[in-house]
């Protein structure tokens, strides 16, 4: 298995900072390792499963991809969560190398 060590301290560490339960022990909002990256989810316990669910889910989405991380919605409707690409910057052609254009 990919150890993502690191994506998931930055996945938790987000979500904490926005104010969501993350620490051990009984919590709704589970984070957990896949091979692909870090999974998000959410048990509902008592309360109607969907619309809850698809709220809580929505907001932990938001607030990861504001954190620069990718997000995509799982299989089973849980969050799937992998790093952003990095940014790749193109320098600017310098306006003396650019060959003059003929016209004829």
């Amino acid at each position: 298995m990919v150890d993502h060590r690191e994506l998931f301290e930055d996945v938790t560490g987000a979500l904490a900072r926005a104010g969501f339960d993350t620490a051990p022990g009984p919590s709704r909002l589970r984070i957990g390792h896949r091979p692909e990256g870090v999974v998000v989810g959410w048990s509902p316990g008592d309360l109607p499963p969907e619309g809850v669910r698809a709220a809580v889910l929505g907001a932990a989405a938001t607030v990861l991809r504001e954190s620069g991380l990718r997000v995509a919605e799982g299989d089973d409707g849980d969050l799937l969560v992998t790093a952003a690409a990095e940014a790749v910057t193109v320098p600017a052609a310098d306006p003396e190398t650019v060959p003059e254009q003929w016209w004829g």
